[in-house]
């Protein structure tokens, strides 16, 4: 393999891993830091930084992207009806500068900013919104699932948009933050036609995209037009393509990149002391999973086999070995205890011999061999991948690990072209309602198919999609504590951990963070020399 694997193995070779690591926890812990910690510094307007990304970019339309690493990409360059806070809690205006809704909770009124513009000068209308939702509401989108209830979308003139549901949806506003509603322009759309716009769009956000060369680089610039005045600080940034992380830590420590989205644990101590860089640690919304094809795979069909497979891994190992202790096991299908509702009381613990006894009473009594797809370059589902292969095989499963590009890795994802695969999946606004039809909705319902697993429970669809409507606060919490028991108790997913990243920067980069919705905020980015 291509992941270090000689190095993981001989950390989890100890039986006392846990206590091995504890004071590498918190020595780690000191990097942690929050989101705007340069906010008490003037920041400087003009220069380029250079950032190291250890996955391409797959496609620049929004209606066809569903990786998180391309949705960075994205929020550079497009704007949304409203934004997330930092810390994914909060709305904040964003391309609209105030909205009302209605009393019934069904209808909302958008006032666009008069300032707001594309990248080649036009203003953002009306016109505009409702086109990007209209388009990103058609049966081919990867988005659908992002337009709960039925929105239906008018232009009242070209400053004003009024969009209704067919029932309320507490969490509307929020999906408003989601790739899926980035605003694109229409006539540019349809001047260019779809193909062109998915590689050289036209951009609503702070950043314009320059140049595009996939597998290489993307060049982005400064929107002139950008509606928050000052921003960006940034005159240019360079994503650069660099798959493999030990690389791209390299190149930061030479100075050849100003930040690595992404730092393996192993090198985050030594970069505390390297000259020039600073290293921080965010704990992410985010869950990473094994998740199993029931059609290809017999075996996971059955529910004993799943369970078996949960309690077969030693997750806390995991999160010892992978994440020094940064990061804890997953209890839940949802994505980490950030996320509204989130309880731990339906979790499964590792117990081998249980694990071993529910194979015994399984149709798979013997095993069965499964190949499993992880995105190469990715260190942390390289080393989890290590792990999960040598502890299924004691309950005899065998796992063939495939590194895969992560184009590709996604493409036979969300295509069904797999047996297992690992996902790392990110919870954006702070609430359930979010991950709920990605995970467990069929395509026809608005969702992506159980997260392309073909897992069905009529139940969690039912009481997922009335919890998404119920003003009551203690209800909508009994609805979706139901769901999470139901969830646990038929593993449609193997959960493994909620985790914590490291990300790295020069030292002349200020206001760079990113978020725990694993998003990051290039405006509010400078550079002091």
């Amino acid at each position: 393999m291509a992941y270090a694997g000689h190095w993981l193995e001989r950390r989890l070779g100890a039986a006392t891993a846990a206590t091995a690591l504890s004071a590498v926890a918190l020595s780690m812990a000191a990097l942690s830091i929050l989101p705007g910690d340069a906010a008490a510094q003037t920041p400087v307007r003009g220069g380029k930084i250079v950032i190291a990304r250890s996955a391409d970019i797959t496609v620049w339309d929004p209606k066809y992207t569903n990786d998180t690493l391309t949705l960075q990409a994205q929020g550079q360059i497009y704007g949304n009806l409203l934004q997330s806070s930092p810390d994914g809690k909060t709305l904040q205006p964003s391309l609209a500068e105030s909205y009302e809704v209605s009393a019934d909770g069904r209808v909302y009124t958008f006032k666009l900013r008069p300032t707001a513009k594309f990248c080649d000068g036009s203003p953002v209308t009306a016109e505009d919104v409702k086109f990007t939702f209209d388009r990103a509401m058609e049966k081919d989108s990867r988005v659908l699932w992002q337009f709960p209830n039925k929105p239906s979308v008018e232009a009242l003139d070209p400053a004003t948009v009024r969009i209704t549901l067919d029932k309320a949806n507490v969490a509307f506003a929020r999906y408003l933050t989601l790739w899926g509603t980035h605003v694109l322009s229409k006539s540019y759309t349809e001047k260019v036609g779809v193909q062109e716009m998915g590689q050289k769009p036209l951009g609503s956000g702070a950043f314009c995209m320059d140049r595009f060369v996939k597998g290489q680089v993307t060049i982005l610039k400064r929107n002139p037009g950008y509606w928050d005045t000052g921003k960006p600080y940034l005159d240019e940034v360079e994503l650069r393509f660099v798959q493999d992380e030990n690389a791209a830590v390299l190149q930061l420590r030479s100075g050849q990149v100003d930040v690595a989205m992404s730092v393996p644990f192993s090198q985050a101590e030594s970069l505390k002391r390297a000259p020039g860089v600073v290293p921080a640690m965010v704990t992410l919304d985010a869950t990473a999973a094994i998740v199993p094809n029931l059609k290809t795979v017999p075996a996971v069909a059955d529910v004993k086999v799943r369970k078996a497979m949960l309690m077969a891994l030693d997750r806390q190992a995991m999160v010892d070995a992978l994440l020094f202790g940064n990061g804890e096991p997953a209890q839940s299908p949802f994505y980490g205890p950030g996320v509204l509702f989130h309880t731990r009381d339906f979790g499964i613990k590792h117990d081998l011999e249980a694990a071993k006894a529910l194979m015994a009473e399984s149709a798979f009594p013997k095993g069965f061999t499964a190949k499993m797809l992880i995105p190469s370059g990715d260190e942390m589902a390289g080393q989890a991948a290590v792990i999960v292969k040598d502890q299924l095989a004691k309950i005899g499963i065998t796992i063939d690990v495939q590194p895969t590009e992560s184009g590709t890795w996604f493409s036979l994802w969300s295509g069904g072209n797999f047996e297992l695969v690992y996902k790392l999946g990110s919870n954006l606004v702070g609430d359930p309602a979010q991950n709920m039809p990605f995970d467990f909705w069929s395509v026809e319902e608005g969702g992506r198919n159980a997260a392309f697993s073909s897992y069905r429970n009529e139940e969690i669809v039912k009481i997922s999609k009335a919890a998404e409507g119920e003003t009551d606060p203690a209800k909508r919490a009994a609805m979706y504590r139901e769901v999470q028991r139901i969830a646990m108790s038929e593993v449609p997913q193997i959960y493994l951990f909620h985790p914590s990243v490291v990300f790295a920067t020069r030292d002349h980069v200020k206001g760079f963070a990113v978020y725990p919705t694993r998003m990051v905020r290039l405006s509010d980015v400078w550079r002091t020399k």
